[in-house]
């Protein structure tokens, strides 16, 4: 599978999900995609940025770059500084590997690089609003796999009291394969829309993933980082989170229930590929002859195998 470099560690991580499964039956290339001077190119290249646009935005991201250059030397909030960096990587990494899907995107990618701007300069002054912020938030940490930093998204309910003592359900939304997802779409997502599932009193956490690995590998690290960032500003209940999703995002979720069935008090899991042959068969029209170390990668990645879990 070609992709660009910013998505290699989710390429290998999730090279079962590529390879195995394609990820959803959204696009479903058959057995002609594992022929490699075949395969499509995923995400696929992005527009071209007018020379303007470019260079507004890259005078925008050195100025940032400083900007969060000044906040570590002075050691200013180190821990609230993820917030602002996943902007400016989301960002840098459009324009680096040519990730604007849409001519619409560059608008919005001004935007996402003025509220990195936005909390630098708050930061400076020695606030962060958005750590007291209701409704649609975006956070970010540093991952313990790779240094990176990793966006993550947040409804936070309206009548979430900060000064208060009470803990409050927090319920995960694992997003559906969308192969424009570059961090830009994610976060602007994240700001933007609040999603199909909106319980009362709950916040809902959106994993990022690392792009479309369906939350497994390295995107199954991601989410459980994101959780405990979450846990760690926000009071969450540990009694009462909940795995939800849907298509990919429901793969995620059978992942996550069958394996780690006693973190959750419930799962949602909906129309989620849970058994690698059955979706090889079904979807890519297959005929399988596996080798023994693809079954093992299947038991590694399947659902079915672990279901008696589910009796803990």
């Amino acid at each position: 599978m070609t992709l660009s470099l910013p998505r290699l560690l989710a390429c290998l991580t999730g090279l079962a999900a590529g390879w195995l499964l394609g990820l959803s039956p959204v696009v479903a290339d058959g057995p002609a995609d594992n022929l490699p001077d075949n395969v499509r190119r995923i995400p696929k290249l992005g527009v071209e940025v007018p020379g303007a646009d470019r260079q507004e935005l890259e005078v925008g991201l050195r100025d940032l770059a400083d900007k969060l250059a000044t906040l570590r030397r002075q050691g200013v909030a180190p821990n609230l500084l993820p917030d602002v960096e996943i902007l400016h990587r989301a960002v840098d990494q459009a324009l680096r590997y040519q990730e604007f899907f849409d001519a619409k995107e560059i608008p919005v990618t001004k935007k996402l690089l003025a509220l990195g701007h936005e909390r630098a300069d708050q930061l400076l002054a020695g606030k962060a609003p958005w750590t007291q912020q209701t409704g649609l938030v975006v956070r970010g940490y540093r991952s313990k796999i790779d240094d990176t930093v990793q966006p993550y998204g947040l409804l936070i309910p309206d009548n979430y009291d900060f000064a208060a003592q009470n803990q409050v359900r927090c319920d995960l939304w694992f997003h559906g394969r969308g192969e424009t997802l570059s961090e830009v779409n994610f976060l602007n997502q994240r700001l933007t829309n609040k999603g199909e599932y909106t319980p009362p009193n709950t916040i809902v956490l959106h994993p990022y993933g690392r792009y479309c690995n369906a939350n497994k590998f390295a995107g199954e690290i991601d989410t459980f980082e994101a959780l405990a960032h979450a846990q760690q500003n926000y009071r969450i209940n540990p009694e009462r989170i909940a795995v939800r999703g849907f298509s990919m995002g429901g793969a995620a979720c059978w992942q996550f229930a069958v394996h780690y069935p006693g973190q959750w008090f419930a799962a949602n899991p909906g129309a989620g590929f849970s058994e690698t042959p059955e979706f090889l068969k079904v979807f890519q029209n297959e005929t399988l002859q596996p080798t023994w170390y693809e079954q093992k990668l299947w038991r590694m990645y399947d659902c079915t195998g672990y279901a008696a879990n589910l009796a803990f």
